[in-house]
């Protein structure tokens, strides 16, 4: 029925918000992981909207991201799964991480969601391992793991430029710091100083040898 809510932050509590649009308060149920990336009070949010319609009632469930609302609605078509133990299981895992579990049957990692017992853990599991393929969320993975990979680029090569000039400075011009430390290695270490203790360490082993 509804693609999003864009409003004022109204009402924000664990389990749902109330978004006000010109006066017009809904109140959308959440879980926690969308809980934690809301903005404050009175100000602009915007949810993924999946309308839940039965007989005698319709709900709201809001999502930070499509590939939420993605995964809930996968797990709202297995037999025995609710919005609200999708929402449970939406709330004690990342997207990304019901996907891993799924793809590699962690059964007793699943039952850390409140309620959700190890049978019905490995039933939901075995159902969802074919609907993961088919729900629209590869790509936007895809796209996440391309711009880590571009932060992890340009940290390295902020860290190899500041290697360079610290060595410089102490007298070992044009080194190729590549042969000293790997890009795995500047980017697990991260500080800069560490960096050069670790390279100068190895230089004066080579020297001795």
């Amino acid at each position: 029925m509804f693609e999003y809510i864009f409003g004022k932050l109204a009402i924000k509590k664990v389990d749902y918000v109330a978004i006000d649009i010109n006066g017009l308060a809904y109140k959308i149920y959440i879980s926690l992981k969308t809980f934690e990336k809301l903005n404050e009070i009175g100000k602009d949010e915007k949810l993924y909207i999946f309308t839940n319609v039965k007989e005698d009632n319709i709900s709201f469930y809001g999502f930070k991201t499509q590939n939420e609302r993605e995964l809930f609605k996968g797990l709202i078509t297995i037999s025995g799964v609710g919005p609200k133990l999708a929402i449970a299981i939406l709330s004690t895992f990342e997207v990304k991480e019901v996907i891993e579990i799924v793809s590699v049957d962690e059964i007793k990692i699943f039952t850390k969601v409140p309620g959700l017992g190890l049978k019905k853990a490995q039933k939901i599991i075995l159902d969802l391992k074919d609907k993961v393929k088919k729900l629209n969320i590869s790509e936007s993975f895809e796209e996440k793991n391309k711009n880590s990979q571009i932060s992890f680029k340009s940290e390295v090569l902020i860290l190899k430029e500041d290697l360079k000039l610290a060595l410089d400075s102490l007298g070992y011009q044009n080194e190729d710091v590549s042969k000293w430390i790997t890009d795995e290695e500047l980017c697990e270490i991260g500080d800069i100083s560490e960096v050069i203790k670790i390279v100068l360490q190895k230089i004066q082993s080579k020297k001795r040898k």
